[in-house]
């Protein structure tokens, strides 16, 4: 039973499912380009490769329809790379995909503390495929695999290449690992890397006895930087809805609870919410979008970076005001550990500020109505907070808020009557 004595409400998650989806005809159209003289039992193993990986039930963002996106392209190497390069999610599915394993015995093994290390056995140091992966990712022969340091990219592009190696020479393999590798996100000095994936192919033309020359060496990183912006293309887009979706989305796949589908405790619900609101918080524009060699052209670039400047600055501002409204919430909860079964609202929303001029209050409004305070789509006590209150009262509020403790009574006894009774209520709504 609920808190307030009704009927357990068991809402679960109402986003799109995306089991329907396969990669099957993309996979065939790029590979009858790259590879006409692959089987229709060997397209068969790697779209099931792909499609068993990419629907796993723990993906809530890095799914088979976000894969699709990255793919969607002309250059059927650009497909390729998309349809593979998020096939290993290890912190969010608890290992390597299903059907995979096999790919990396006698090249990569787990230790005692479940960390993923490069092995130099003579078998590993001879594998041409292991040596073309490594060498684009820059890594040593015995690396310890960093999940935050490129991790999922190196693993999702080493399956992706052994699978691919029966049918694709060393320079294809080359362009599908660096395309992958260019996916690794957010990185402090993004111009660095054109220098290294030169320096990469020039030492694989010596190993392999390639002869990628300089301007195809040029379109290969033109590639890695095209499917790099297009993987992160959503923070320059005017859908700030979809992209706020997404970071529910991301979320869902950072915390074990809210993935597994049951329910979270609201104290866990807004450590997570505060956790990407820092990090959100943390970005700007010129480590999110690349450019190299013309790709994009400079007009498009930089209307990007200024787009993406303008969005990132209101998106902070509508995660600032849903953290400051689940803490109220969590304030409100005499009991202080109580839980909510969360779901994700997917219905039609109508927003009619232009993307030039959106602002969070635009944003939050399109959720105002909402019986809960959850994702985007579900924002009355945010809403009001914005209403009520101004963003630099807002951020004062939230940076206060301890990461680690509960929050207390004391934040809700600072704010008007309405705004508490509002927080009462919803908790006592949502709250089991």
């Amino acid at each position: 039973a609920s808190a307030g004595g009704g009927v357990e409400r068991c809402l679960g998650d109402e986003r799109e499912m995306t089991e329907s989806l396969t990669c099957r005809p993309l996979l065939r159209w790029a590979l009858g380009h790259l590879a006409p003289q692959c089987s229709a039992a060997y397209l068969e193993t790697l779209t099931a490769l792909i499609d068993r990986s990419m629907n796993l039930p723990t993906r809530h963002y890095h799914d088979l329809a976000h894969a699709l996106m990255v793919a969607e392209s002309n250059d059927p190497l650009d497909a390729l790379i998309g349809l593979f390069h998020d096939i290993v999610q290890a912190g969010v599915d608890g290992g390597l995909p299903p059907d995979s394993e096999h790919y990396l015995v006698g090249l990569v093994a787990r230790n005692d503390n479940g960390e993923f290390k490069l092995l130099d056995s003579a078998e590993a140091l001879q594998d041409p495929v292991f040596d073309i992966v490594k060498r684009c990712f820059g890594f040593a022969d015995t690396q310890i695999l960093s999940p935050f340091a490129g991790q999922n990219e190196f693993l999702s592009a080493l399956i992706a290449c052994k699978a691919l190696h029966e049918v694709l020479d060393a320079e294809h393999l080359a362009a599908v690992s660096l395309g992958i590798e260019a996916t690794v996100p957010f990185r402090k000095d993004p111009h660095l890397l054109a220098a290294s994936y030169i320096s990469a192919l020039m030492d694989i033309n010596h190993r392999h006895q390639s002869q990628i020359g300089e301007p195809d060496m040029r379109s290969h990183i033109r590639r890695a930087v095209r499917i790099a912006n297009r993987d992160v293309r959503s923070f320059g887009e005017s859908d700030l809805v979809a992209f706020l979706d997404d970071t529910w989305g991301l979320m869902y796949e950072s915390s074990i609870e809210l993935r597994s589908g049951g329910s979270i405790s609201v104290t866990s619900y807004r450590q997570t919410l505060q956790k990407m609101t820092r990090f959100l918080s943390s970005l700007a524009a010129p480590v999110i979008f690349r450019q190299y060699d013309g790709e994009p052209i400079q007009s498009d670039h930089q209307h990007r970076l200024e787009a993406t400047a303008r969005n990132l600055a209101v998106i902070a501002d509508v995660m600032h005001t849903k953290l400051l409204a689940t803490s109220l919430i969590e304030s409100a909860d005499s009991f202080g550990c109580r839980s909510f079964i969360p779901a994700r609202l997917k219905s039609s929303l109508r927003v009619t500020a232009t993307a030039n001029s959106m602002s969070a209050l635009d944003v939050l409004t399109a959720g105002s109505t909402g019986k809960v305070e959850f994702d985007v789509r579900q924002s009355p006590l945010s809403h009001k907070l914005l209403q009520q209150l101004q963003q630099d009262e807002i951020r004062a509020y939230t940076n206060e808020i301890d990461l680690a403790s509960p929050v207390g009574n004391r934040l809700i006894e600072q704010f008007p009557i309405d705004i508490q009774s509002r927080a009462r209520e919803l908790a006592r709504a949502m709250l089991l």
